[in-house]
């Protein structure tokens, strides 16, 4: 992050969004709203000492509302740009940081700025959020301040985080002798979202052993419905975690309830392997949330004018052949943007996806294919119909009911053509008569050209004119 901020080729623009977009490839306009910080970016030195002084406390967003933060904040140690940020939802303008700020960095009369720049290509990396398993409460979470996150135990074992990197029940500080991890929360359920969200069984197994390493004497018990460990040397890992005492049960776990008097919490599972019901007495529980889409992806889905899944994830235009493009020309993603992927795979997109647009941007023209849908105006219904089937967005009707074509949306794949009930569109190079001619060809140079054959013919070209005049 560091070596970023200080390329020269490359201008970051933190704290900001994407609020209008239009163009062609090669030449998009975006505009670019800056929210305002309150604190003038030139004039902070990040040096923390205006955080110390304010009044205000709240839950800390970062450390996922384990630590606690000031009105006025770095949102993280290793921040870039190192810049404090002022949060006018709850600060009070006691003017505490303005009197302290060395630099006088401090600006309560900022206001949001505008910045319209011109990009040949876009990379849309928006991340992905955690499963708002606060929403649904499931496992007793939100309830019983014992039952944490993948997350939120992640924060915890940081150096820098709000433990100092050690271990504590949240109710009572003490440290766990018992951990119960459960997977496939949020994912592979109906109640939730279907698809498996990859990276959550290697992180239960990583943090499994970092507690085992720092608290020998913890008994750790993961509980899974299958073990997704797919990626190299992950399969490896899993046999390491378990051979080091950690204890796996291939279970789901139906309930989890509060023992008041030993302030323990009691899991009841199913061992399906052995086929009987099992009590566990934890101190802990940690839930391995799954991924959703960003709060972000939807309004830069619709600023962009691209698609998305049922899920709610960017869409590709073909996963296996075309797995970084849009159906916008010049509009690529990557990592989780389409979907739930582990770190390998995010830097494999992403460098894929920068491939792409610098291939794009290293030519003075665009090379175009020329075999492209084309409409005959005179038997154009205006039905919509090809509009709504074009995968590529290529197609629009206009205000006289006549369907357009973007010849650089267009890649000729023929949906449009072959449901178009009119036969108002053809393929360029690949047109009906065209055919036709061809059938005429090889019936009168490979074949003997008998009656039926001409009569066969005949019948397929009044069928098409038929059809047309319709």
């Amino acid at each position: 992050m560091v070596n970023t901020s200080k390329h020269p080729n490359i201008t970051l623009f933190t704290y900001s969004e994407v609020v209008e977009f239009s163009g062609l490839p090669g030449n998009f306009n975006v505009k670019i709203k800056k929210n305002p910080r309150y604190v003038n970016e030139k004039k902070c030195t990040g040096c923390g000492l205006c955080t110390e002084k304010c009044p205000i406390n709240v839950p800390d967003e970062f450390n996922r509302g384990i630590g606690e933060r000031s009105a006025i904040y770095i949102p993280f140690p290793q921040a870039v740009p190192k810049i404090a940020t002022i949060d006018r939802s709850v600060c009070i303008e006691c003017n505490s940081c303005e009197r302290t700020c060395p630099a006088e960095a401090i600006e309560f009369d900022q206001e949001p700025e505008f910045v319209d720049i011109n990009v040949g290509a876009v990379i849309a990396a928006t991340g992905y959020d955690e499963y708002p398993i606060i929403e649904t409460n499931e496992y007793k979470y939100g309830i019983y301040p014992d039952v944490i996150t993948q997350i939120e135990l992640e924060r915890m074992l940081s150096p820098i985080g709000p433990t100092g990197g050690h271990l504590y029940r949240i109710s009572d500080g003490e440290t766990p002798k018992i951990v119960a991890m459960i997977q496939c929360v949020g994912s592979r359920s109906l109640n939730g979202n279907p698809y498996c969200s990859v990276v959550c069984c290697s992180v239960a197994l990583k943090n499994a052993q970092l507690l085992k390493q720092e608290y020998p004497d913890t008994e750790i018990v993961i509980f899974y419905i299958d073990m997704r460990t797919w990626d190299k040397g992950n399969e490896e890992y899993y046999r390491k975690v378990r051979e080091a005492g950690i204890l796996t049960i291939r279970g789901k776990v139906g309930d989890i309830q509060l023992d008041s008097e030993t302030n323990k919490l009691t899991l009841t599972a199913s061992d399906t392997l052995t086929n009987q019901i099992v009590n566990l007495d934890a101190d802990l529980v940690v839930l391995s949330t799954g991924m959703v889409p960003s709060k972000n992806s939807t309004k830069l889905i619709e600023t962009l004018g691209l698609r998305k899944d049922s899920y709610g994830f960017l869409t590709e235009v073909h996963n296996c052949l075309k797995p970084q493009e849009t159906t916008q020309m010049g509009i690529y993603i990557c990592g989780c943007a389409a979907g739930p992927k582990n770190i390998p795979s995010t830097v494999s997109t992403a460098l894929a996806a920068a491939s792409k647009a610098a291939t794009l941007l290293s030519k003075d023209r665009i090379i175009q294919e020329l075999v492209i849908a084309e409409v005959d105006k005179n038997f154009c219904l205006g039905c919509h119909r090809c509009e709504k089937v074009c995968t590529y967005d290529a197609i629009t009707v206009n205000r006289e009911s006549i369907a357009q074509v973007d010849e650089l949306k267009c890649s000729g794949c023929g949906v449009c053509a072959s449901s178009c009930p009119s036969h108002a569109i053809d393929i360029k190079y690949h047109r009906d008569i065209q055919y036709v001619e061809e059938i005429k060809g090889i019936c009168s140079t490979e074949l003997e050209y008998k009656e039926e054959y001409v009569d066969s013919i005949e019948l397929i070209t009044k069928k098409l004119n038929t059809l047309a005049s319709q």
